[in-house]
């Protein structure tokens, strides 16, 4: 019996990973491959097909058959197998659709009511499917049958487990490698199979000595591959007004401190300029809210990005239309990794600004951009320069210039932090850290009127996410743990020159940030639809079915807020505004459809 298992084990990973292989054939990845890259998918689909038959052997093999239960073992374990198999191929159908494999919300359109408006297929193909399923089952109660003719010697056992481990061993240093050095095959193609999550150790490297490679050396190398269609069609561009544009990012920005108390100068801009407050980020942390603010569509491309080296189109047309790029931020930009995917095409750009302290930092970028105003307008070209403060998210300050607002504690005391406890020191002290931002963003301010640069200067400011302290009473403190609007959303505030000051109350995205830019400065005529996710920021029409969040974690904004929430692990949960579940939340299947459809709308077929 045990020589029959480890035979099935071995035929069943072989099966797996033959299934897992052919998801390749259905992605357009195929066309960048090369012989490192198919070397490394095919050891990832082996080493992954053997950790989850291991999974399956220690679950429904190994306690049963110890435990004297011989008969039912063989049975448990095979039927685990034919299920997998089934379900490799149930999400070989969902990754054809969709771009992304098998989760709640594919599962919530299969059994739901109202699914025939999403799967409306012909018989034939159930037909066809169907017998896709049965063969499958057929093959792996019949791999068991076959082991009765396979014999493993002890020898071949060892090899055969060798291999599996050199396999898993092997691909994740390939994808060490290939993350590190921007490798397109290697990258693309991990998302390519199901809930594979290989190593990376990009940091580590980086401080062990090594140097990733510039853009200019992947161009050169031609390891690049682009599998999206960003834009779908060429941009077509007229003669543009190119008025100089900032971006003024407040890190983890919660919009309770936009008043004259904690804000006076922020707050005086809202007054007297465009205030957006119903304002959506496209994520509830740095990483994916920038990635979104800059390219304009959702996080669910990043690996798509990185992989094919695509810079965002909004830094694309200002280069091509002579704008100089000055980005200052207070935090580095390899970690996130913005400087290799949204700044790539930054010449001379500075990764790291010197400061001991996210203050000293958030001080330096400050000067370093109000220093270099008068030459920017001495030189007489548009420019877009950023100033990226992190204060906010460190909420850490030098004590004397602590206690404006009392009570409040003195450092972050995070163990101290539960859905009981009175929020108002830790929040006085997150105001104290926004103040001295509001202090640093006045002084842009005066030097801009000083210079004279105000009149023909377009001026953003915005967080990159918001920042919660309780206030959904639900034990959330801070970002990256919900999708409630006291995680996505900031206040979005913008200068226009000769625009009288309004206020909008309709929903505004991050989205819509880059289309209205690229129409209004860079003359690009374009609907926004060909390279964005969002609207102009003058156009009322709903915003409904906003996807935020992550590549794994993300979630669907929908009527009256409601939160439509993809986990990580694949399981979908639905809550109100305040995340109090809905657990008898029917989704309306149609406009599902087609939020789905545009999500991968900028995939190529």
């Amino acid at each position: 019996m045990k020589s029959k298992a480890f035979s099935y084990y071995i035929l069943s990973t072989l099966f797996l990973a033959i299934l897992l292989f052919i998801y390749i054939f259905f992605d357009v990845t195929r066309q960048i491959m090369d012989f490192s890259g198919w070397l490394y998918f095919i050891t990832s689909c082996l080493s992954h097909s053997a950790l989850i038959t291991t999974a399956l052997f220690l679950v429904f093999f190994i306690p049963e058959y110890f435990l004297g239960a011989r008969k039912v073992a063989p049975v448990l374990i095979i039927t685990a197998v034919c299920l997998v198999s089934v379900l490799c191929l149930i999400n070989l159908q969902v990754f054809r659709l969709y771009r992304f494999h098998l989760n709640g919300i594919i599962l919530n359109m299969v059994f739901g009511p109202g699914s025939n408006e999403i799967f409306d297929f012909s018989p034939w193909l159930y037909v066809k499917e169907s017998f896709g399923f049965l063969i499958a089952i057929g093959i792996c109660i019949g791999l068991w049958f076959l082991t009765r003719k396979i014999h493993f010697s002890r020898r071949l056992k060892i090899i055969s487990v060798c291999i599996l481990i050199g396999c898993l061993l092997f691909a994740n240093i390939m994808h060490v490698y290939g993350s590190f050095v921007q490798k397109s095959s290697i990258i693309a193609s991990t998302r390519i199979i199901p809930y594979y999550f290989p190593l990376e150790a990009n940091r580590k490297l980086v401080k062990m000595g090594f140097k990733q490679p510039t853009e200019a050396q992947i161009a050169r190398e031609g390891t690049g591959g682009n599998e999206i269609n960003y834009p779908l069609h060429p941009l077509k561009v007229k003669n543009a007004k190119k008025p100089n544009i900032i971006f003024i990012l407040i890190d983890s920005w919660n919009k309770r401190t936009l008043t004259p108390e904690t804000m006076p100068s922020v707050y005086q801009f809202a007054k007297e300029n465009q205030w957006y407050d119903n304002h959506f980020s496209s994520s509830n942390g740095t990483r994916y809210a920038v990635f979104g603010l800059f390219f304009s569509i959702p996080s669910i491309y990043w690996n798509a990005m990185e992989s094919g080296h695509v810079s965002p189109l909004f830094i694309n047309q200002m280069l091509s239309e002579g704008y100089g790029i000055h980005i200052h931020a207070s935090a580095t930009l390899d970690n996130p990794p913005f400087a290799r995917i949204v700044f790539q095409r930054v010449p001379h750009l500075q990764r790291h600004t010197p400061g001991i302290t996210p203050y000293d930092r958030d001080v330096r970028i400050t000067k370093d951009l109000i220093k270099e105003l008068p030459e920017l307008k001495h030189s007489g070209k548009p420019f877009f320069s950023m100033a990226f403060y992190d204060l906010a998210h460190a909420i850490a300050l030098p004590a004397n210039k602590q206690g404006k607002f009392k009570p409040a504690w003195t450092f972050a005391d995070y163990s101290k932090l539960s859905n009981d406890m009175n929020p108002t020191p830790f929040f006085n002290l997150y105001r104290d850290c926004v103040n001295e931002i509001d202090q640093l963003i006045g002084q842009i301010f005066t030097a801009l009127k000083k210079n004279g640069m105000d009149k023909n200067t377009i001026i953003i400011i915005t967080g990159d996410h918001a920042q919660e302290f309780n206030e959904n009473h639900k034990g959330y403190w801070g970002h990256n743990g919900n999708f409630s609007r006291w995680q996505v959303c900031t206040p979005l505030l913008v200068h226009v020159p000769g625009l009288k000051p309004h206020k909008y109350h309709y929903r505004t995205t991050h989205y819509d940030i880059v289309p209205s830019l690229m129409y209004h400065c860079l003359g690009v005529q374009n609907p926004p639809s060909d390279y964005s996710f969002g609207h102009y920021l003058w156009d009322h029409q709903s915003r409904t079915w906003e996807v935020t969040g992550g590549d794994l974690q993300y979630a669907f904004i929908i009527q009256g807020d409601t939160i439509l929430n993809h986990e990580g692990d694949g399981s979908l949960n639905v809550t109100d505004s305040k995340l109090n579940p809905m657990p008898d939340y029917h989704i309306n299947v149609s406009q599902f459809k087609k939020a789905m459809q545009h999500l991968n709308s900028f995939y190529k077929r």
